[in-house]
C-alpha cells in the first residue's frame, strides 16, 4: 500500500554526519502516525531515511555508508516543509494530479544532494538536514547500500485487525527508534488499547513558513 500524502537519528550511537553537502540516496520512508506534541495540533508523520555513501561506519563488522533521517509532517500543503523540499529535489513543482494524491515511498532509491547542519543542544551536537536539491547531471546515480525500508504503521494496524491479533506485525528490520516513535503514535495507542481513534485534524501544523528535465521520483 502507498503512503499517499496531499495538499488538502539512529539507536547507535557515534559521531553526528559532518556538516556540508552530501550526495544520498533515500533507502527509507516510515509513515509513523500521528504523533503527540505539547506545542502543536497532533499531524500524521513520515520519517524519510537516507544513506551517505562518501561517509562510512562499521556496524557489527559491516562496512556501511552512514544515515541520516528528517520527518516531516506528511502533508503537500503548500506552506509543508515536506513539499518544499521535495520540489527542491525533484527541481520543479507539484502538478495539481500530484497534489491530489503523491506516493512518497517513491522516493526509496531516489539520490539527492544532501545539506547538513550542525546543532548543539543539552551538550550534544546534532546533524540536521537543511535543504534537499537534486543530483548534478554531472553526478552518477548510485543504488542504495542498505535493504530498502518500508513501513506504514496505520497499514499494518488495519491488517492486525483483519487478522484479529492484539498487536501488529512488527519488522525484523526496522530501527528500534522508529518503533518506538510508531508506539507512540495515537492510532497504535488506541488500537492496543481497544478504543477507536478520531480522525487527525485537516489543518497544518509544525511547519515553518519559508524545472528540470529529469525529474527522480
Amino acid at each position: 500500500m502507498p503512503i499517499n500524502v496531499s495538499a488538502s537519528s539512529s539507536g547507535q550511537k557515534s559521531d553526528p554526519v559532518p556538516a556540508g553537502t552530501h550526495h544520498a540516496v533515500c533507502y527509507g520512508v516510515v509513515a509513523v502516525g500521528t504523533q503527540p506534541s505539547q506545542q502543536y495540533t497532533p499531524r500524521p508523520k513520515v520519517v524519510v531515511a537516507f544513506e551517505i555513501p562518501g561517509e562510512r561506519i562499521e556496524i557489527k563488522g559491516k562496512d556501511l555508508p552512514r544515515g541520516i533521517s528528517k520527518r516531516y509532517t506528511l502533508s503537500l500543503n503548500e506552506k509543508a516543509s515536506l513539499r518544499k523540499d521535495l520540489q527542491s529535489w525533484r527541481g520543479r513543482p507539484f502538478t495539481p494530479a500530484e497534489l491530489a494524491g503523491f506516493d512518497v515511498s517513491k522516493l526509496i532509491g531516489a539520490n539527492c544532494l544532501l545539506s547538513v547542519l550542525h546543532q548543539d543542544r543539552a551538550g550534544a551536537t546534532y546533524a540536521n538536514i537543511s535543504s534537499i536539491s537534486a543530483l548534478p547531471k554531472s553526478m552518477k546515480s548510485l543504488p542504495p547500500e542498505n535493504p530498502a525500508l518500508y513501513f506504514n504503521v496505520i497499514e499494518a494496524i488495519a491488517n492486525a485487525k483483519k487478522m484479529g491479533h492484539k498487536d501488529i506485525n512488527w519488522p525484523e528490520d526496522l530501527p528500534p527508534w522508529i518503533e518506538k516513535l510508531c508506539a507512540e503514535s495515537e492510532e497504535y495507542k488506541a488500537f492496543v488499547m481497544g478504543t477507536p481513534n478520531a480522525e487527525p485534524p485537516d489543518a497544518p501544523a509544525e511547519e515553518d513558513l519559508q524545472p528540470a528535465e529529469e525529474v527522480p521520483f
